[in-house]
């Protein structure tokens, strides 16, 4: 059996600022603050490995827990988050021209042949994500915390729950009921007695590590 605490990224100022983010992006100073809560939660609950993301923001959390608590940290490139077009990246949500390219990518998100450009759609999301669990379940260990993004995060939940019955809508649904906090803990547990070969969620973002520096975009 596994236990797996999927962790989203601390606050960073793309966050605060409402833009599409680059790989690059830091923590902001209330992102280090939340990385180092969640260090402190994570000095007490076992851990084998840390994995996180290599984009910026995530690597940097998964590095203070790992210096906080002296696990080993593995970046795997298949946790970053979902991939907007070039042309958006690093700007504000609501600019104009920025809204015009999301409304296309919006447009094209269900179809399998049509993109506006070199962004992820429904399809390659699920696909990266369905690798992603299968990375975990091919691991030898049994105590791992991931270090990962919003949207993404909503996508793995997503295929555990619906495996290959998921589709667009119902990604959907889960997209809107489902939001998770910067540093928030999402516990799941693959393979226990009780439920073989499938996942369970056992907690949704928990945040109480947080206390007065929870903020969350």
């Amino acid at each position: 059996m596994k236990k797996v605490y999927f962790v989203r990224h601390g606050i960073t100022e793309g966050n605060e600022k409402d833009a599409y983010q680059l790989p690059t992006m830091p923590l902001s100073e209330s992102g280090r603050a939340q990385a180092n809560f969640l260090a402190k939660r994570f000095e007490t609950i076992p851990l084998d490995i840390i994995i996180s993301s290599d984009m910026a923001r995530a690597a940097e959390t998964a590095k203070i827990v790992s210096d906080g608590t002296g696990h080993v940290l593995v970046l795997e490139p298949l946790f970053h988050e979902i991939l907007r077009p070039s042309v958006v990246r690093g700007k504000i949500r609501t600019l104009p021209e920025v809204l015009e390219v999301m409304n296309i990518v919006h447009t094209y998100w269900s179809e399998k042949e049509k993109k506006h450009s070199d962004e992820e759609n429904f399809f390659d999301l699920k696909e990266r994500a369905t690798k992603a669990l299968e990375y975990i379940k091919s691991r030898q260990e049994e105590n791992i915390l991931v270090v990962t993004h919003g949207h993404f995060l909503r996508m793995l939940l997503a295929v555990m729950l619906f495996e290959e019955l998921l589709n667009p809508e119902l990604f959907a649904a889960i997209e809107k009921f489902f939001y998770p906090s910067n540093a928030g803990i999402t516990m799941c547990e693959y393979d226990n007695p009780y439920h073989k070969n499938k996942w369970r969620l056992f907690t949704w973002s928990d945040y109480a590590h947080l206390g007065d520096a929870y903020v969350t975009y």
